[in-house]
C-alpha cells in the first residue's frame, strides 16, 4: 500500500511500497514520478508559479499549462491550483529528505560517548 507524503484540496503526493516511485494525483489525473522527476517538476511549478503570481488578473482561470509527459500534451492549470501543485511537490520533496537523514547514522553520537 503507497504511502501518502502529504495532501491538500488539488490531490495528494504518495510513495510506492518499494520506495522507488512516487505517485502524483492532482484534480483527474495520475502520474508516476521517479526521484529526479520530482526535482526536475518541482522546478517547474515553482518557475512558473513565480513568473506568473504578478500578472495573472484571474486566480481561477485555467489559463496556465505545463508539459505533460508524452508530445503534444499540456496539463491546465488555474493558477490556485498550480499553487497547490507546487505545495504538494515541495512538501513531498521536503519529508523525503528529512527521512533519509534520519535513516543515516549520527557521527556526533557516536563521537560523543
Amino acid at each position: 500500500m503507497s504511502r501518502c507524503l502529504h495532501h491538500n484540496t488539488l490531490g495528494c503526493i504518495a510513495q510506492c511500497p518499494g520506495q522507488c516511485c512516487l505517485h502524483l494525483y492532482f484534480g483527474n489525473v495520475g502520474l508516476r514520478l521517479l526521484p529526479h522527476e520530482l526535482q526536475q517538476w518541482r522546478g517547474i511549478v515553482a518557475e512558473r508559479c513565480a513568473y506568473h503570481a504578478v500578472s495573472v488578473v484571474d486566480a481561477t482561470a485555467r489559463c496556465l499549462s505545463l508539459p505533460g509527459p508524452v508530445a503534444n500534451q499540456v496539463f491546465l492549470f488555474s493558477l490556485e491550483e498550480l499553487f497547490l501543485l507546487h505545495d504538494l511537490l515541495v512538501s513531498a520533496a521536503l519529508i523525503l529528505e528529512v527521512e533519509s537523514i534520519l535513516a543515516q547514522p549520527s557521527n556526533w553520537q557516536s563521537g560523543a560517548q
